[in-house]
């Protein structure tokens, strides 16, 4: 099945409560939220104990994408916040395996991020561990980016590299409608989607939701 993720980032700062409830009632499932640490991306945003909250409060799932340096330093603190899925960049540590297997130690699901300059048969000796992996179609932390088009092949490439393995591909970044379609007809089944949907969201929802088969 085919899912949208509604990314925290792009919602009003001042309404996250009442948007991410209006979400759930539309019937999404799960949030996307960026951590970001000013260093492995230029902005702040989400840190564990935000995440917390944000997670003591909506009733949706929570997909936590770790954009930051290092970050076995902070997987204990955000395993605590009660995120269901984590992923982690592959180009922000060298020890990329030691913090997919702390995730999924925790019982949670686990995923690798690669960025649009990342090789993706980097990704193999991660296959036969990870959930799921999540293909970066701008590059990460920078606004006003529009989605780069051989990331529809990049997710070719890896829906071949999976084969028959139990793992599901994201995309994120300057996705609309029509994207999410060329997305999902390539082989990826998790979409985020940030300013498309909560600019003028309710023209948005219902055809986003069309794509959830």
């Amino acid at each position: 099945m085919n899912q949208i993720l509604p990314s925290l980032f792009a919602a009003d700062i001042m309404n996250l409560k009442e948007e991410c409830d209006c979400l759930y009632e539309e019937g999404f499932d799960t949030l996307h939220v960026d951590m970001m640490d000013g260093n492995f991306v230029p902005h702040i945003a989400f840190g564990p104990e935000q995440i917390k909250s944000i997670k003591k409060q909506v009733k949706m799932k929570l997909d936590v994408h770790m954009m930051v340096s290092y970050p076995e330093r902070q997987i204990a603190s955000v395993l605590e916040t009660g995120a269901e899925m984590i992923s982690v960049h592959y180009e922000s540590t060298p020890h990329v395996r030691f913090v997919i297997d702390q995730i999924k130690q925790h019982g949670r699901k686990a995923g690798v991020v690669i960025n649009p300059g990342t090789d993706t048969s980097l990704l193999k000796p991660l296959l036969n561990t990870v959930d799921y992996i999540l293909i970066m179609s701008i590059n990460p932390g920078r606004p006003n980016q529009t989605f780069i088009e051989e990331t529809i092949d990049r997710i070719r490439e890896v829906k071949e590299m999976i084969g028959n393995r139990d793992i599901q591909i994201e995309v994120d970044g300057g996705v609309d409608e029509d994207i999410a379609r060329k997305c999902i007809e390539a082989g990826a089944s998790m979409i985020v989607i940030g300013s498309y949907l909560f600019t003028d969201n309710k023209a948005h929802l219902k055809n986003l939701k069309m794509l959830e088969k």
